[in-house]
């Protein structure tokens, strides 16, 4: 079998040229992360990578050329090597592996000798990590998802759903995008971010040539916080994901005192036909959103039509968005909202408890971006900025904020609130990750 020439998606274009501008540090890496426990059967383990590498072509892809030229580069059936550091001699095991996996999902991945790098640590017997770190190029956050799932499949024997290639999502793409349905979705964006402006915050210039650097401040809503803002959204005929980012629009209010804002957000970009189709679908969406008054119901409602309008027009991709910023060096995406899906958290396959990781400490490629983690019934917000252009103390005011108001919208909420104890559902409609 030789080599299969394709052309490259129109997002990973964008994704080619911000590996090359902003893809330090691990920037565009998008990892699955799991604890193995029990007795591992290590053939097992490679021929279920075998099987889930071979069953999707974005992780058989490389990439040559740039610009115009760029081409990816679709492999026949390989074993991906599987790098294997035994820790168990380590004084504290689970410490050094802590520390390998931040090394290791904080290396650059070069896309254009593999896209996919496979890592298993052991820290005892029964007892391993396994990391299936991915450029950006060839997966996204849903992608992920799948991808755990279809390991986990393999590791049982059991067959998996059907799944369209990659290759056809691109094409597709490119068709309806030179059709009359991307001038639709270009009038639509033209008129609906009109004269839009990012909002004025303390961002300062970049320092031309500074390594890019990722600092992170944190916090978690506890459970009845969390019970009381789903409840609220689900009251509101809207979701978690909305309640979230209305928290978040408020915040930007609070410290910039704009009332028209804009932030973006990544949406899983898919149709039935791709719901199982490995490989970058995701589009990032400018939501722009216009906040009048002090009711956090009120500007939870102008949020979740926002966040319909642009479900609905998603597919444009966020490079052809009709936008002049004018001369200046900040970006549409320099401030972003995501919310993770809410992931299956443990399971069992092939012999093995598997947990599912999260990790906090990555980089990222934006300048201000706060992400929330669901976890189990509370929510971990995770602020992450650029020290070249924002202050730590503004990224502390910021997060201080948007917690002060969760936490009041929470308790205007409660004595609505069911006090049951159900767990809240923190679904995302439709959004992507990461």
């Amino acid at each position: 079998m030789t080599v299969t020439e394709i052309r490259p998606s129109v997002g990973q274009t964008l994704l080619w040229f911000l590996d090359r501008y902003r893809g330090e540090e691990g920037a565009l890496n998008c990892p699955v992360l799991c604890r193995l426990r029990g007795p591992l059967d290590r053939e097992r383990l490679r021929e279920a990578i075998d099987r889930v590498t071979n069953r999707h072509e974005a992780l058989r892809t490389t990439f040559t050329g740039g610009g115009r030229r760029l081409k990816a580069l679709v492999h026949p059936a390989v074993s991906p090597p599987v790098r294997e550091v035994d820790l168990s001699g380590e004084p504290d095991p689970g410490a050094c592996a802590d520390r390998e996996v931040a090394r290791e999902l904080g290396t650059r991945i070069d896309a254009t000798g593999s896209a996919v790098r496979i890592t298993l640590w052991r820290l005892a017997e029964d007892h391993h990590v396994l990391c299936f770190n991915m450029h950006h190029m060839v997966t996204d956050s849903w992608s992920c998802n799948v991808i755990f799932e279809d390991l986990c499949a393999a590791l049982d024997g059991r067959p998996c759903a059907g799944t369209a290639p990659y290759s056809r999502f691109a094409e597709e793409q490119r068709a309806a995008l030179a059709g009359p349905s991307g001038k639709r979705l270009s009038a639509f964006w033209g008129e609906r971010l009109k004269d839009v402006t990012l909002p004025p915050l303390p961002i300062r210039p970049a320092t031309a040539g500074a390594p890019r650097d990722t600092r992170l401040v944190r916090h978690v809503l506890d459970a009845p916080t969390v019970a009381a803002l789903d409840a609220l959204a689900k009251r509101e005929r809207s979701t978690m994901f909305v309640a979230l980012l209305t928290a978040y629009y408020r915040a930007l209010k609070a410290v910039s005192g704009a009332e028209d804002l804009a932030v973006a957000t990544l949406f899983a970009n898919r149709g039935a036909e791709h719901r199982r189709t490995v490989g970058f679908l995701a589009n990032m969406v400018l939501l722009r959103t216009r906040l009048a008054g002090d009711d956090f119901a009120a500007h939870l409602r102008a949020t979740h039509g926002t966040v319909m309008e642009a479900f609905v027009h998603q597919a444009l991709p966020f490079q052809m968005l009709p936008i002049n910023l004018g001369r200046t060096d900040r970006r549409l995406d320099d401030v972003v909202f995501q919310m993770m899906a809410d992931p299956v958290y443990s399971t069992r396959a092939g012999g093995l408890d598997i947990e599912v990781l999260v990790p906090d400490d990555v980089a990222t490629r934006f300048e201000l971006e706060l992400v929330a983690v669901p976890d189990r019934d509370t929510v971990r917000v995770l602020l992450f900025y650029n020290p070249d252009r924002f202050e730590p103390e503004f990224a502390e005011s910021l997060l201080a904020a948007y917690v002060d108001i969760c936490t009041s919208a929470a308790r205007s909420a409660a004595p609505h609130t069911d006090q049951a104890g159900a767990r809240p559902r923190l679904r995302t409609g439709g959004h992507d990750d990461q």
